[in-house]
């Protein structure tokens, strides 16, 4: 039984692998046939989420409290855990501002 489970395990391991190579191979492909002015706005997009996650990263404390030393959580793993918890309040009070200003400027319209 654990030797079927080992088997599903890594089909869908595979399957994320394709699905992630297909996520980034294809929109690079349509861009480099296509206008570059359309694929301004997405590498624009693109860098600046990289920025997001730097500045996440940089500001993200290496903090290990209780819980982390009981878990064998190390303060590099803390960190990384800080930045993708700051990464997503940084986007989610992005969207807030985006919904507010759609929002208040429809009002005016």
């Amino acid at each position: 039984m654990d030797s079927l489970i080992t088997i599903g395990l890594y089909l869908a391991y595979f399957a994320l692998f394709i699905a992630i190579a297909a996520l980034l191979v294809f929109p690079v492909i349509t861009m480099v046939k296509g206008n570059i002015k359309n694929a301004k706005g997405t590498l624009i997009g693109i860098a600046a989420l990289v920025l997001v996650i730097i500045l996440a990263y940089i500001i993200s404390p290496a903090d290990q409290g209780l819980f982390y030393t009981k878990m064998n959580v190390s303060a590099g793993a803390s960190k990384l855990i800080g930045t993708g918890l700051i990464t997503t309040y940084i986007i989610l009070a992005g969207l807030v501002l985006i919904t507010v200003y759609t929002s208040v400027v429809k009002w005016f319209k």
